[in-house]
This record gives structure tokens, sequence and C-alpha cells, in this order.
């Protein structure tokens, strides 16, 4: 998949292929194809148009309001290639770090779990990825190349900064910068945790999320941890990695095709992760601002990662 040119994108000739899909009659193969469209329209000025249209007509899978359980919050749609649920975060200032500063941030999608051993063994089957540097240490928990049983639904592990990229250029998707998934966690209201302000301290809090734990648990299992937004095992469970933003900067923001950086030995090179791991047991570092980095190459039990889509921003007026 190449990345789209920075230019305004001809929605039309996208748009006309998209009608040319409406009658597949192979509905796997139509949506997959429809989101190829979508992703490589996404770097473009009016790429909302295309994926207004692909929603419309079914060729991104929506989930209206009237399907959702109620255990479901937020406008959702699923992923094609690895049936990701997605939630839409709106556009607007949010409060980030201890002292709530407020920045500006866009609209676009973050994956309402993180990603799983079973979707990552999807992308392997699909791809034949493997990683060029410290391969013993990729997916060290799983047993010849197999998920151990049971862990199907656990976040996938043992992943590196790299391998998170790797999988989301798969996907048409890409990872969220730390700040961005700070919005995702706190919401609209600058809530200190994403189930609102009330902290951990206590013998309870291992039953509110998964912390104090031994090991991962499968995704959902907490629906307490749910955020404002819909997103849920945003603390518990795993740490996530974040996209490398220059100096750390809030303002910017993702390419919606996420670059692979060059691996400099010489150099040390890190991307931040948030988002408390199983393993925690301190409530003040549980918090939805609470923020560590780690060399791009390391992979470790307690780090998983979590996809985004990002749609052309518009500042809100």
């Amino acid at each position: 998949m190449s990345d789209p040119a920075p230019t305004t994108y001809p929605s039309a000739v996208v748009l006309a292929q998209l009608r040319s899909l409406l009658g597949e009659a192979d509905r796997m193969q139509r949506r997959c194809r429809a989101w190829q469209l979508v992703v490589q329209s996404a770097g473009y000025d009016d790429s909302f148009a295309v994926s207004d249209f692909a929603l419309e007509h079914d060729l991104i899978r929506h989930i209206p309001p009237h399907e959702r359980s109620r255990s479901q919050h937020g406008a959702f749609w699923i992923s094609p290639l690895d049936e990701m649920e997605m939630i839409e975060i709106p556009a607007g200032r949010y409060a980030i770090g201890e002292t709530c500063t407020l920045t500006e941030g866009p609209a676009f999608s973050l994956a309402r779990f993180p990603v799983t051993n079973a979707q990552f063994k999807t992308f392997l089957d699909a791809t034949n990825y493997s990683p060029t540097d410290d391969a013993e240490t990729f997916l060290a928990h799983w047993t010849k190349g197999a998920i151990p049983p049971g862990l199907e639904r656990h976040p996938v592990v043992w992943v590196s900064y790299l391998d998170a990229l790797h999988y989301c250029r798969w996907a048409g998707l890409t990872l969220p910068t730390e700040w961005l998934w700070e919005k995702a966690a706190r919401g609209s209201d600058a809530r200190a945790y994403p189930w609102g302000g009330r902290d951990l301290y206590g013998p309870g809090m291992n039953r509110l999320t998964n912390v104090a734990s031994a090991r991962t648990c499968p995704v959902g299992n907490y629906p307490r941890t749910r955020s404002a937004h819909g997103c849920e095992d945003m603390v518990g469970n795993v740490s996530e990695w974040c996209q490398m933003t220059p100096n750390d900067d809030p303002a910017v923001i993702p390419t919606a095709v996420p670059v692979i950086p060059e691996i400099r030995p010489d150099v040390p090179q890190y991307a931040a992760v948030r988002g408390s791991c199983f393993l925690r047991t301190d409530p003040m570092r549980m918090v939805s601002w609470h923020r560590r980095k780690l060399s791009l190459t390391r992979r470790n039990a307690w780090v998983g990662f979590r996809p985004a889509f990002f749609l052309p921003w518009r500042p809100s007026a």
C-alpha cells in the first residue's frame, strides 16, 4: 500500500470505484476492497466523502445504535480485515497532563479494545510478517508460532513499536499519539481515570480492572473501565504503544498510514506507552495522564497496542 500524496484527492474517482463494488456478491471481498479505497484516500482533504459513502452503503460495517448492546457507547464501525471494533472520538478541546492543560484535537477513531492474540495471528497468516530485530523475543508467550489455548482474546504482548506499526499498515490503521490516547481515555470532562474521578485505593481495586495481577486477561472482562467515549481496558491489562511525535508535541496529527522509522543502533529511539498494565499496584500510576517511554525495539509481557484511524482535521469553531 503506497502512502497518499499531500494533495486534494479526486473523490469522484474513488466514489465511482466504490459504486462499482455495490454489485459484488462476496460481502467480505467487497468490504476489504472498499476499505483499501477508504484508506488510500484518508490523507486527502475530501476523504470524508469517501468514508461517508462507504458507511452509508454498508461497504464499511457500521453498528447503528439500535443494534448495539447496552454495554456499548459511542459510534461504532468494524474494520473488515481484523474485525476490530472502532469508536469515533469527536474533534474538540481536551485536557492533557496532571495540570489539565487544554489543547485542540481532531476527530478520529480508536479501537474499543487492544489488539488480541487472535487478531495478530490473522495479520501473521495474511502477511508472513517476521521481525528483523531480536526475533527470539517476538511473541515469546506463544508456542512454536501458536497461541496458547485460552489466550485467543487476551491482548497480544511481546510486540515492539515496530511490530505494532507493521500490523497497523496491514490493517489500514495507525497508532494514536499518546495525547490523543489520553483524549479518548479522559473524555471531555478531563476525568482522572477512564471511568471517572474515583481512584483505586482499597482492597477492591483489582475487581474494577485487571491490575495487581499476574497476567493479562481477555479484553472486555472489566467493562467498568469503559471511558466516556466507549473505549475499554485503557487502564489495566496492558500498557499500549503510542505513535512518536516530534518533541512530544500534542498538536501533531498522525499520518493516516504509519511510517516505519529506521532503527539506528547509535541513536536512542523511544516511543511512549500509555495505560497502566496488569502488574501495577500504585494508583497514582493508573491515572489517565501517566506516561513512560520505551525503546522502539523493546518487547515484554505487559505492552500491547490499540489502533486508530484518522480523517482530515477541521478545527472546531
